[in-house]
């Protein structure tokens, strides 16, 4: 069993039932830390194990989560990582490319690179 993360018909992800539990759940918290609305965050559930992802909307919420001060700490980067890495492997197989916009934002772009075919 698996989530699928849907662009127009196109899965871009399937992760397992527990990484999709997992990375859903840290969109909810994530938003609110970043004052972003959970439905303002590009991900809509579909299903309960099945998520339409909106490209211009999601990438919006991970540019938030990049520009932000939260990030500032270095236990909530190192926390939040996983997510964003994934976050911009997504972003990429939805053909949108984010630059890094900080300092400590090229190790992230690294890191998707390096993880992009095994998500």
């Amino acid at each position: 069993m698996s989530y699928i993360f849907d662009v127009d018909g196109e899965v871009v992800w399937s992760p397992a039932l527990r990484i999709g539990k997992l990375f859903t759940t840290l969109v909810d918290v994530l938003a609110g830390d970043v004052d972003v609305e959970p439905r303002a965050t590009g991900l809509t559930a579909m299903a309960s194990d099945y998520y339409y992802v909106n490209p211009p909307v999601f990438a919006q919420f991970v540019r938030a989560l990049l520009g932000s001060s939260v990030l500032a700490n270095p236990v909530y980067a190192e926390l939040a990582r996983g997510f964003l890495v994934i976050s911009l492997v997504v972003l990429d197989r939805c053909g949108v490319d984010l630059t890094p916009e900080r300092a400590a934002h090229p190790e992230l772009f690294e890191a998707r690179d390096a993880l992009a075919p095994s998500v």
